[in-house]
C-alpha cells in the first residue's frame, strides 16, 4: 500500500520531469570494474509532523443531553482555531471532528440530577482521521430544594419532582489533544 506522502512525491516528481529540461549528456571516464555514478534524484517533499499532545480547540455543533441521547451516540464538533505547523495550516477552522457519549444517567425523582460523560474520537484532515483524546462530563442541577418544597406543599407527591437533565450545550468549547505523532502531506507547489 502506497502512503499519501509517497503518492504525492511521485506525482510531484513526474510533473517536475515534464517541466524541467533534460540534462545535457556528459562523458565520464570509467575504469574497468567501476560503476557509473547515478544522477542525483530530486529530494522528496518531506511531510509535516503533527506532534503528539498538540492541542486542538473545538466547538460543539449540536446540544447533547441526557433527555435525548444514549451511550454510544456520536456527536459533531468543529475546529474552532486553526492548527499550524511551520507556517502551514494543517487543520483549518471548521474542520469536522467527532465525539462519543460514554455514559448517561437520566434525571430521576426526588430531585436526582442527570449526568453524562463524553470523549473525543478524531478530527478529519482531508482523507485522514487523526485520533484525539479529551473528555467532557456534565451534570444537571439537582432538584433537592424543589423536592423539599414540593413535599411541604404537595405531601408525598412532591417526591416525584425530577432533577435537571445534563447537557453539553451547542457552542460549548472543548480542547482535545493529538494522541500520536501523525505525518501529514505537505501541499505540493502551485502549478504542479
Amino acid at each position: 500500500m502506497i502512503s499519501i506522502q509517497a503518492a504525492a512525491a511521485a506525482i510531484w516528481l513526474a510533473s517536475a520531469a515534464e517541466i524541467l529540461p533534460a540534462p545535457e549528456p556528459t562523458s565520464i571516464a570509467i575504469d574497468a570494474g567501476q560503476v557509473a555514478p547515478e544522477p542525483a534524484a530530486m529530494a522528496a517533499v518531506p511531510p509535516l509532523i503533527l506532534r503528539r499532545d498538540t492541542p486542538i480547540h473545538f466547538m460543539v455543533v449540536s446540544e447533547v443531553t441526557t433527555k435525548t441521547h444514549l451511550a454510544g451516540h456520536r456527536f459533531k464538533l468543529r475546529v474552532d482555531k486553526p492548527v499550524v505547523i511551520d507556517g502551514v495550516v494543517v487543520i483549518p477552522v471548521g474542520a469536522t471532528a467527532w465525539g462519543e457519549v460514554l455514559t448517561v444517567k437520566k434525571s430521576g425523582n426526588v430531585g436526582k440530577a442527570g449526568s453524562l460523560e463524553a470523549k473525543l474520537l478524531y478530527v478529519e484532515s482531508g482523507a485522514l482521521q487523526i485520533p484525539i483524546s479529551g473528555a467532557n462530563a456534565a451534570k444537571g442541577a439537582g432538584g433537592g430544594g424543589e423536592t423539599a418544597l414540593g413535599v411541604l406543599a404537595l405531601g408525598p407527591l412532591g417526591l416525584f419532582a425530577k432533577g435537571n437533565n445534563a447537557k453539553i450545550k451547542a457552542g460549548e468549547l472543548m480542547t482535545g489533544f493529538v494522541e500520536q505523532d501523525t505525518e501529514l502531506p505537505r501541499a505540493l507547489p502551485a502549478g504542479l
